[in-house]
């Protein structure tokens, strides 16, 4: 019997929050499969991550189980108070469908970049790679590393974030990206990303880090998200599917 993945407009539940599941095509139940999670922006329906994220093409597709949460106040966004719906979200997924334990990634576009900013760190032995976007400072969770933050484990992380962000500004990104690069120990140099140096997405990949476990910064001036450089850029789909599908 095939387990049940929900919709958009008919979402499962675990502890308080609503999400769905979409399955690979021909999804094998002896076959494990990379999992990844998209944590959607304030104020937006559950739909948004499906609808914007871009994992519905060709490519993530076909290869992943791709799983669609919000948080439990659409008003109020993904906070530090969200952090422990996350243990029984993930076992009811794992418990559910056959994923790929050493592969599940989160990715979230503004408060749904936040907490998956933290979730990086508080579950890094569950998560293998991270992609916050348009990111800010959480009320309750301060990301410092290590006076303030004991982290399990390192993650991948692929920090996003607006040149010219109005919505939460310029400066919030570096917080983020500046935690994830002392967390796993990398050095101060970068190098471009073949292939992302376009303004567009302008990501480049730190030196030094831990192994298997880099850290990107792309510092784009995408103007998704009604002009506002906030938004979930074009190019985040297809380079967090070649990057992810090769760790």
């Amino acid at each position: 019997m095939s387990p049940s993945t929900g919709s958009s407009s008919n979402p499962l539940t675990v502890s308080g929050h609503q999400y769905y599941v979409k399955l690979p095509t021909n999804y094998d139940a002896s076959k494990p499969y990379p999992a990844m999670m998209m944590f959607n922006p304030t104020g937006n329906p559950i739909s948004w991550a499906e609808s914007n994220a871009g994992f519905e093409t060709t490519g993530p597709k076909e290869a992943w189980i791709r799983v669609y949460p919000t948080m439990a106040n659409n008003a109020s966004g993904w906070g530090a108070g969200d952090v422990a719906f996350f243990q029984p979200f993930y076992d009811q997924v794992l418990a559910s469908f056959c994923v790929d334990k050493a592969r599940v990634f989160a990715g979230g576009e503004s408060s749904g970049g936040d907490f998956v900013s933290i979730l990086g760190c508080e579950y890094g032995d569950k998560i293998r790679a991270t992609a916050p976007c348009s990111t800010k400072p959480v009320n309750g969770y301060d990301l410092t590393v290590p006076t303030k933050r004991q982290c399990k484990g390192e993650v991948t992380a692929v920090v996003i974030h607006g040149k010219n962000d109005n919505v939460v500004t310029p400066a919030n990104g570096p917080k983020t990206r500046d935690f994830y690069a002392a967390l796993n120990h990398c050095g101060m140099t970068t190098t471009p990303v073949m292939g992302y140096t376009d303004t567009l997405s302008n990501c480049v990949m730190y030196q030094g880090c831990d192994a298997d476990h880099p850290v990107y910064w792309c510092n784009h001036t995408d103007p998704n998200y009604s002009g506002t450089n906030h938004g979930w850029p074009a190019f985040a789909n297809k380079f967090l599917f070649s990057l992810f599908s090769g760790i």
